[in-house]
């Protein structure tokens, strides 16, 4: 994309007809006429020298030369939106912001709902876009403003992180109601004699469920290892495995629930963010949400 030669006044018109598949809504949603978003169209096709959307029914498709533009023009507006945003007095209800956040599958599972509930009550402008970042690279990314928040376990390194405990969270042992050891009291020998799935984000080394096993002086090899409580939970509710998950995972899973031996300690959930965005508005408002439903919790 030659940035000299095209009017940037151009790109919302792009975006808005590849999200409606209809000029006409496109107008609306813009609050333009009809002949003006044909006539951006016109001079974006012979910009990019392809037709970009094609009659199909009552409305338009886009070529495969509009669909590969869109990530980076999408990217680039709500980069500049976002921008503005922090200029201007943030008013929740109006906002189209795009936050991008890395969060743990628990931390996701347990929070994302009720932001989400929150959201379409408060702000459905605004649009969350949740990944799980390798947690080595999480500091990287909110210096690049790829990340803007991350929730994670304590230790991230980074000078320039804010952070705050969001969640103390425990966890429990579920196995199949027939599982032969489901209506017994869980000692460490017997936790360590369980055939085991293990949740972890990493490809490689040791799990949450390993590291405690080693530090008492034991070892644990997984059956199966998976980045998802989700498939772990159907695995183990088919099988007479065993998998460690935090509590709120565990009580609505229809599992056996089993206290787990007092060497497993409650996991910190941690919001991460980078001082240097302390001062934009956005930002602090979803902060703020997520402390308060948080505390909710």
């Amino acid at each position: 994309m030659n940035l000299r030669t095209i009017d940037l006044n151009l790109l919302p018109v792009l975006e808005a007809i590849y999200a409606e598949r209809s000029l006409t809504r496109a107008s609306e949603s813009l609050n333009i006429t009809q002949p003006a978003v044909s006539n951006a169209l016109a001079r974006l096709r012979v910009h990019f020298e392809d037709p970009l959307f094609v009659r199909e029914g009552r409305g338009v498709k886009p070529t495969a030369m509009a669909d590969a533009l869109m990530p980076a023009v999408r990217d680039a507006l709500d980069r500049l939106r976002a921008g503005l945003e922090q200029r201007s007095t943030f008013e929740p209800s109006r906002s189209t912001r795009v936050f991008n956040i890395s969060a743990r599958d628990a931390g996701a599972f347990i929070l994302a709902p009720e932001i989400a509930r929150r959201l379409e009550a408060e702000a459905p402008g605004i649009r969350i876009a949740w990944s799980q970042v390798q947690r080595g690279a999480i500091s990287t990314e909110l210096a690049s403003s790829r990340l803007d928040l991350a929730i994670d376990v304590t230790g991230l390194r980074g000078a320039d992180l804010e952070r705050l405990t969001l969640l103390v969270t425990p966890y429990a042992c579920v196995m199949a109601r027939d599982h032969p050891e489901a209506d017994t009291e869980l000692t460490m020998e017997r936790f360590i004699g369980l055939r085991h799935v293990v949740v972890s984000s990493r490809r490689e080394g040791r799990s949450y469920v390993e590291e405690i096993a080693r530090a008492a002086g034991h070892r644990i090899t997984p059956v199966m290892r998976l980045p998802h409580y989700m498939p772990a939970l159907e695995i183990v509710r088919h099988t007479h495995l065993a998998l460690t998950t935090p509590l709120p995972l565990a009580q609505g899973s229809g599992l056996a629930v089993l206290a787990l031996p007092d060497a497993f300690t409650a996991l910190d959930s941690v919001l991460y963010w980078r001082r240097e965005n302390a001062e934009d508005p956005a930002l602090a408002w979803l902060c703020d949400l997520i402390v308060e439903i948080a505390d909710g919790l």
